[in-house]
């Protein structure tokens, strides 16, 4: 009897050593990737990262069986990284050239491109200053190596940001100065250097003052956005303008720019389904709110009644 109680035990263990080792491969088992689930990684530029990160926890909530990893860097680090086959899916705020596209030629991957948003480059100052306005040349002095009697001091989120990117573009120049010109890690880094250090102006991604997060809401709120002029369409009367969603859509803020996902994976992944939602109605909702100015702008049915 011993010896039957012995067997009965033993092939108990035995089949519960097998049932655990199902349920341990059960809740490991990779989820198929297709366009609402799976595991990716999606790398994001560090000036748009607020407004992404907004659209992707709503993504998450709508479809739970999706698992996006959000990685926020600069924009050097972000075409390193897709050149290099880290990730195969971006969000930036210009397409890739034709240097960096060659990589992908090469591999005979064709990108599938969606423009979700317009952005606005930003700047900002400590609420102290007498100053509301800035004169975009002063700004690009600075970005030339010049000398202004007006602007003192830029400060950049990063040396390899779209943001110095854009100013060098505009300025016509290769690299920044090393007088003058100061570059930090982020775009939150920044707002805090302005709210501490009086006289120097912080050059953000616009996103980053709209909807601040509860623990920068009180800083953003004791900096002051400057309004800037724009010579291209004010030929006589000199005006300035903030960089609102209004002003960004009727180009009168000088220093706009789109954004993009960029899909460079090779396949219809969750990355595409990412840049499908993003770029559809319930996405440009949430990027409305985010500050910056969505592609399709969601329309509000209104009943009329006597």
């Amino acid at each position: 009897m011993k010896h039957t109680y012995k067997i009965i035990a033993s092939l108990f263990i035995i089949a519960l050593a097998f049932s655990c080792k199902d349920e341990k491969a059960a809740g490991t088992k990779k989820i198929e990737e297709t366009l609402t689930s799976g595991t990716t990684t999606i790398l994001v530029d560090n000036t748009v990262e607020p407004a992404v990160d907004d659209v992707l926890q709503v993504f998450h909530s709508v479809y739970p069986r999706a698992h996006i990893a959000l990685v926020n860097k600069s924009e050097t680090e972000v075409v390193k990284d897709l050149v290099e086959n880290k990730a195969g899916v971006a969000v930036m705020s210009r397409l890739l050239t034709d240097e960096e596209n060659a990589y992908f030629v090469k591999r005979k991957i064709t990108p599938q491109i969606t423009q979700f948003a317009s952005d606005a480059v930003a700047f900002i100052i400590n609420k102290a200053a007498k100053d509301t306005v800035v004169e975009l040349n002063e700004i690009l002095k600075l970005v030339k190596g010049q000398t202004s009697d007006k602007v003192q001091k830029l400060v950049f989120d990063n040396a390899n940001s779209s943001t110095v990117g854009e100013l060098l573009k505009m300025a016509n120049v290769k690299q920044l100065p090393s007088q003058n010109i100061y570059s930090l890690k982020t775009n939150e880094e920044v707002i805090r250097y302005v709210h501490d250090n009086p006289g120097s102006i912080g050059v953000v991604g616009v996103n980053w003052l709209s909807q601040p997060s509860a623990e920068m809401s009180k800083i953003v709120s004791d900096v002051t956005v400057l309004a800037v002029d724009n010579v291209k369409i004010d030929k006589s009367v000199k005006r300035y303008y903030k960089p609102t969603q209004s002003n960004i859509a009727t180009g009168s803020y000088p220093l706009i720019r789109k954004v993009y996902v960029l899909n460079y994976s090779g396949r219809d992944g969750l990355g595409m389904g990412f840049a499908t939602y993003i770029g559809a109605f319930e996405g440009q909702r949430i990027i409305l709110k985010t500050g910056l100015l969505p592609i399709k702008l969601p329309y509000r049915e209104i009943e009329v009644t006597n």
